[in-house]
Order: structure tokens, then sequence, then C-alpha cells
């Protein structure tokens, strides 16, 4: 069996209506009896923002982007991280991310791999249904203090990211480096061995929910220590001096598979 090395075209996998119908309810995950999420939409009612442009290393940074999404050459990646308040099932967590821009398509938009949050539900429901690779991290708090403010995600004793701004003057929104629609890659492994995985393309976009409260910009630092359990550290040549503070709030909604297939199994 030979496979296409670049595929734009996709099998139709998910269908239109259901192919079989149980007779008890159950509910949207599992626990079934107790679900931890239930259905979109997620409106994230507060969110403060902590942005940190940075060089990504090119050849870290296409290795970490997975086909068929393509990373825009010599474009810049972010750093962030943020304080946030997710309804009904994140009243409070902290989020860390690395963003760069790619291409699906013809379409520009953001991809995310890698993400951690301290909170368990939006955690599960980030892997398990919308495609975020998102792991656990401590829960921390941004720190603020006069024109400065700094975060930093941490695990088990180790510093993953850290960031840092000193405000100077009001920012625009069309000067953060990113922007577009949200791209998402979610591989689900068969329990069986041998069997193919399902691999989707999901987009995301906020529409007319996005509601920019404050933007301030100044100068930033952003910093990736490096340990043994993540490849993080990988993705940045060297820090700007670009950096945003950012208050807002949006609705995250339903996505849409944009492409999906069975890939070969992973072996190793």
């Amino acid at each position: 069996m030979t496979f296409s090395k670049r595929v734009t075209g996709s099998s139709r996998i998910t269908p239109d209506t259901p192919t079989w119908q149980g007779v008890q309810p159950e509910g949207y995950s599992a626990p079934f009896l107790s679900p931890p999420y239930g259905l979109p939409p997620y409106p994230m009612e507060y969110a403060r923002v902590m942005l940190v442009a940075f060089e990504p290393d090119p050849d870290a940074i296409r290795a970490a982007v997975p086909e068929p999404l393509e990373w825009v050459a010599d474009s810049l990646a972010v750093a962030s991280i943020g304080d946030h308040r997710q309804m009904p099932f994140g009243l409070k967590f902290q989020e860390g991310l690395v963003a760069i821009k790619v291409r699906f398509n013809g379409e520009t938009g953001r991809f995310v791999p890698y993400i951690w949050t301290s909170a368990d539900e939006p955690a599960v429901i980030g892997r398990e249904v919308m495609g975020w690779p998102k792991l656990l991290c401590d829960h921390n708090e941004t720190q603020v203090m006069g024109s400065q403010a700094s975060a930093v995600i941490t695990r088990r004793g180790e510093t993953l990211l850290r960031t840092s701004v000193a405000l100077e003057e009001v920012g625009e929104l069309d000067d953060l480096p990113l922007g577009g629609a949200l791209f998402t890659v979610r591989k689900v492994q068969m329990p069986q061995r041998g069997a193919p995985a399902l691999k989707q393309v999901i987009r995301y976009d906020l529409g007319n929910s996005f509601k920019l409260n404050s933007l301030w910009q100044g100068r930033g630092f952003v910093e990736m220590p490096g340990q043994g359990f993540s490849a993080v550290h990988r993705l940045m040549r060297k820090s700007t001096d670009k950096a945003w503070l950012m208050d807002a709030s949006w609705e995250l909604g339903w996505g849409e598979i944009l492409w999906e297939n069975w890939v070969p199994p992973t072996t190793s």
C-alpha cells in the first residue's frame, strides 16, 4: 500500500447521522453519569494574557507542525501565559502556550504545538474533543506591579516557560504577529495493535465574540529553560523585545472538521 505525502483532499469518515442509537441516555463525556464537561459553547468571560514574540528555530518548528498543516516560513512565533475564567467548566485556571503561523489549503491561521493548563476540565476537553495538545501544569498567577508583569509555567519542579513585559504604550490589535482562525490537529490512536489512527484538521473561529478590553505593549522577554520531558525549548531561536498584555473575552464554540483521514499506525 502506498500513501500520498501531501494530501489536500479527504476521505469522508465522519457520517452526518448516527449509525447506532442506544436506549439509555448518557453524558457528553466519560464518566457518563457525571461528565467533567458538556457541549460547547465555552464562554471565556475573562482572560488576562501576556504575549511575547520570538524568532523560532525553523527546523524545530517544521518538525512540530503536523501534516497537512504547513509553517509559514520566516514568521514570528508567540509565547503566551494567561489567567482565565471560562464558564462553566473552568472557573479559574492558568494556561501557557506557544502559537505559530501556519497555512492549510490556502488559508493562514494559528496552530499551537504546546499548551499547558492548570485545571483538569479544560485540559481534558481540549485533548479529548477539540484537538489541543493540552498537558497539565502547576497553578501560578501573573504577577503585576507598577508597569511590569511576569508569569511562569511550571510542572514537577521544572520551569517550562517564563514571560515578562515592561509596559510602555497602548497597543493595537493589528500589531500582534498572529491572526486568523485557530487550527488544531486531532489524532485518535486505536487500542488495537496495527489499526490505523484517525487524524483530523479542525478549524475554530472566534468570529464576532472576541471583545478586547485592554491592550498595552512594551519590552518583553521569553525564556524556555529546557528539561527532559518536553521539547518546547527547541522551538526558540531567540527572544524579541515585542510584548503585549491583553485583557479580553471571547466564546469558543463548535469547530469545523476540514480534513480527516485514516493514517498509518505509530510503531515507535
